[in-house]
């Protein structure tokens, strides 16, 4: 008892939950696969449809409607203690159910940085392949040897050798557009790049969350045809935009054009380009959210 007070003081003194003794983190993850973030705490979406009195006795049902995503790859940092390198991967978790939206580029930092995360390979039941870059798919044998069996969902254009060595090893679903992965999430379908692409839509009660990959089809382009297909608006647009070779005046059409469908929040990363990530940050102010390895966004359903 009396070092359990020493580290409570300690905690207040610094502001700062450094320890499962300090008391829980600010959000108790349901799902195993993804634990509270302590060092940093994940970013909660605002919700359109709940009341502050009513998340208050939110019971744990409805704390199952949160749709989780956490970013496990990715060449930008964000949490202390992870790994940066070039390449993307983001885990999604809703309703029991843990997706991994590409694999990155080098499987053993893909591994150690979930192992930091205290993400459970063999927890994961779907792999989501963007495109056949090897930033995008290099984690996968690295994924399989760590135990996971996942139904993967590839866009038909993938290569005969990726599709006959993978085949043998999981269950491989080349997608079509609108096919369902799982709960409230989608396929957007094979676009042309190149390289051909596919992106993920879950379609939240806030509008829908967009993730891409590398945008190679154009993000403009991938924004519009899930605004149109699911007849929503957008509330978030993840991942990788590919406009680092954008002039300024292509990437404020994009951003005008984000706005006209109704984007809320944009999280630029990966190949988007450092220079277009902060004219979307002064562009979309409190609606652009830093992301990198480690973030941790949270969308109440």
């Amino acid at each position: 008892m009396v070092l359990r007070k020493w580290i409570n003081l300690i905690c207040l003194l610094f502001g700062l939950i450094l320890l499962p003794a300090c008391g829980p983190g600010l959000l108790t993850a349901e799902n195993p696969l993804v634990k509270a973030e302590r060092e940093i705490p994940p970013t909660i979406l605002p919700t359109e449809t709940k009341s502050d009195t009513e998340d208050q006795g939110q019971s744990s049902a409805e704390k199952e409607d949160m749709i989780t995503i956490t970013l496990v790859y990715d060449n930008y940092p964000f949490r202390a203690g992870l790994e940066t390198a070039w390449g993307f991967s983001a885990l999604i978790t809703y309703q029991g159910q843990n997706l991994l939206f590409d694999t990155g580029g080098d499987g053993a930092m893909l591994l150690r940085n979930m192992a930091a995360l205290e993400i459970d390979p063999a927890l994961i039941q779907n792999v989501f392949l963007s495109h056949e870059h090897s930033d995008h798919t290099g984690g996968m044998q690295a994924l399989l040897r760590a135990g996971a069996d996942p139904t993967t969902y590839i866009p038909p254009s993938f290569s005969s050798q990726f599709k006959d060595n993978y085949s043998r090893q999981v269950e491989v679903i080349e997608v079509t557009p609108g096919l369902p992965v799982m709960e409230s999430t989608f396929s957007l379908g094979e676009m042309a790049g190149p390289p051909p692409e596919q992106a993920l839509v879950i379609d939240s009660a806030q509008g829908l969350v967009v993730i891409t990959g590398c945008a190679h089809p154009g993000i403009a382009d991938i924004v519009l045809k899930a605004n149109e297909e699911f007849e929503k608006d957008i509330y978030l647009v993840l991942g990788g935009f590919h406009l680092g070779s954008a002039s300024t005046a292509e990437v404020n059409e994009i951003i005008n054009e984000f706005k006209r469908v109704g984007v809320h929040y944009v999280a630029p990363c990966h190949c988007t380009g450092d220079q277009v990530i902060n004219t979307f940050k002064d562009a979309y102010e409190e609606g652009f959210l830093q992301v990198g390895v480690g973030k941790v966004i949270v969308i109440e359903n």
